[in-house]
C-alpha cells in the first residue's frame, strides 16, 4: 500500500496546511520564531497578506531606521521584533540583539552581546548574517565565534565562545542560523577551507549555554546553511545539508542516524519538508542539484528513497518553498519555477522582473513571495498556471529574507526595516 503524502509530517506542519486551507489563523500566527518562520519551512499561517505597497506610504504601518548592518532576517515573537547588527569601531566590531515595537516600530533596546575584531567575509555577507532564534522569552543569537542568550527586557543571560578559531579560519564569515530543539539551541560552523580545521555541529544548554555535545567533521566543507528540526514519528532529529551529502542527526546527542549522498557544492539554501518529502535544492558554481527525497521509518532506521533530480535552474541562496500542492523555486537570476513534487514536472517557469534573488520564499494565503536583494518583491499567485499579483519596491537594497509576524510582512534593507500590512481599501 502506497504511503501517504503526509504519514511523516510533523503536527506543526500539518497545523499549518489545515489552518491554511480552511482560512483559519492559529493563536502563534502572529510569531515568526526562527529563521523561515515556524518549522523553519517559510509558511505563512495568516490571513490578510499585503499584496501591494510602495517605499513612501501605501500599506506601509511603519519604516525605522536599525543601527548598524546586518543581513539576518527579523523575528517576532510577543508582540516584538528581534534582528541582530553589526556596528564597526576601528578594528573591531560590536554584535547585537535589537528589539523593535512590532505595533509603532519603536526601537525599544538595544543590548550589546560581543565586540569582536574584524574577521574575513564575503563582499555579500555582513558581520550579523545568521538570523536568531527565540522561545517567546529568550533570544539566541549566534555570530559566528559567539552565541548568546538575550532575555525580552534586553538582560543578557549567557555568553559563550563557542568557536574560538572563527576569526582566523573565516574566508566568507558565518552565514548559518541557530535553531532550536527541546532543550538546547543549536548551530553550525562547517570549515571554510579544504585544508584547515574542522566542520562542526553543536548543542547548547538553553538556560546556561554550556555545550552538550559537538559533532565535527572534516570529509567535507563549506556549508552555509541552516539545519532544519524535524518532528518525526521517532521524535525529533536535525537535518544538515552538507555539501555532497544531506545528514540527520539525533538531538541528544549528535549522532548520526542517517545520511544520503548529493551531489552539490557549498550550500546555502535550507532544505525544506512536507509530510515524508524533503526538498535539498542548493549549489555554487558548476555543481547544483536540486533533489526530492521521501523519508519512510524513522530515526536510525530511515530509508531514504530519491523521487527524482534536477540540474537546472537551482537557487544558490534562495530557500524553496512547499506550498499547496507545489514546490516553488527561484534561481538568482529571477527564475523561478513551479515543480510537481512526486514527479519533477515543471508546471511553470517564468523570469521575474529584478535581480540578485537571495532571499527565500515565502508563501501563505493563496501567494509566494519571491523578494530580491535590491527591494523588488514579485507577488506571485500559487496555482498551476504562472500568475503575477503584483509587482512592489520599497526602494532599497539588502540581502535578509522576508519574514512575516505581527500582521506584518517584515523586509529588512540595509539601513531600515518596513512593516508592510493590508489596509482595508485593498483589494483581496
Amino acid at each position: 500500500m502506497r504511503r501517504p503524502r503526509w504519514a511523516a509530517a510533523s503536527p506543526l506542519i500539518l497545523a499549518l496546511h489545515a489552518l491554511l486551507a480552511c482560512g483559519a489563523v492559529p493563536e502563534s500566527s502572529d510569531d515568526w520564531p526562527q529563521f523561515r518562520g515556524p518549522g523553519g519551512v517559510g509558511l505563512i499561517a495568516a490571513t490578510g497578506l499585503p499584496e501591494r505597497w510602495s517605499a513612501d506610504s501605501e500599506n506601509v504601518r511603519w519604516r525605522t531606521s536599525i543601527p548598524g548592518s546586518g543581513n539576518s532576517s527579523p523575528i517576532v515573537a510577543g508582540g516584538r521584533v528581534y534582528l541582530t547588527t553589526a556596528m564597526k569601531r576601528g578594528e573591531s566590531v560590536e554584535r547585537s540583539v535589537v528589539a523593535i515595537d512590532a505595533a509603532t516600530g519603536e526601537q525599544l533596546w538595544q543590548a550589546v552581546v560581543a565586540d569582536q575584531p574584524l574577521e574575513a567575509t564575503h563582499r555579500l555577507n555582513t558581520y550579523a548574517a545568521p538570523t536568531p532564534v527565540t522561545d517567546g522569552d529568550v533570544v539566541f543569537a549566534f555570530f559566528g565565534a559567539t552565541l548568546a542568550a538575550v532575555d525580552r527586557d534586553g538582560a543578557v543571560l549567557w555568553q559563550e565562545t563557542v568557536d574560538p578559531d572563527y576569526r582566523q579560519l573565516s574566508h566568507y564569515g558565518a552565514a548559518s542560523s541557530a535553531v532550536l530543539t527541546e532543550r538546547a539551541v543549536v548551530v553550525a560552523r562547517d570549515r571554510e577551507d579544504a585544508k584547515h580545521g574542522s566542520g562542526w555541529l553543536g548543542a547548547f544548554d538553553r538556560k546556561t549555554g554550556t555545550e552538550l555535545w559537538r559533532r565535527t567533521w572534516v570529509d567535507t566543507c563549506c556549508s552555509y546553511a541552516t539545519p532544519l528540526v524535524l518532528e518525526r514519528a521517532g521524535g525529533q532529529e536535525i537535518l544538515f545539508t552538507h555539501a555532497a551529502r544531506v545528514t540527520s542527526y539525533h538531538p541528544e546527542t549528535g549522532e548520526t542516524l542517517w545520511s544520503q549522498p548529493l551531489q552539490q557544492n557549498q550550500p546555502v539554501t535550507s532544505p525544506t519538508v512536507e509530510g515524508d518529502l524533503l526538498a535539498v535544492f542548493t549549489g555554487a558554481d558548476r555543481v547544483r542539484n536540486g533533489a526530492m527525497l521521501r523519508l519512510s521509518g524513522s530515526g536510525s532506521e530511515t530509508q531514504v528513497e530519491v523521487l527524482w533530480q534536477t540540474k537546472k535552474m537551482i537557487p544558490q541562496v534562495a530557500s524553496p518553498v512547499f506550498y499547496d500542492g507545489s514546490l516553488y523555486t527561484v534561481a538568482d537570476n529571477g527564475v523561478m519555477v513551479s515543480y510537481d513534487p512526486l514527479t519533477g514536472d515543471v508546471r511553470w517557469q517564468k523570469r521575474l522582473k529584478g535581480t540578485g534573488f537571495r532571499p527565500s520564499l515565502l508563501a501563505g494565503e493563496g501567494k509566494i513571495y519571491a523578494h530580491d536583494s535590491y527591494g523588488r518583491t514579485s507577488v506571485v499567485a500559487a496555482g498551476p498556471k504562472f500568475e503575477l499579483i503584483a509587482e512592489n519596491s520599497i526602494d532599497e537594497a539588502g540581502n535578509a529574507s522576508p519574514a512575516y509576524g505581527a500582521g506584518c510582512l517584515l523586509l529588512r534593507t540595509g539601513a531600515e526595516l518596513f512593516c508592510i500590512e493590508r489596509q482595508a481599501s485593498e483589494p483581496s
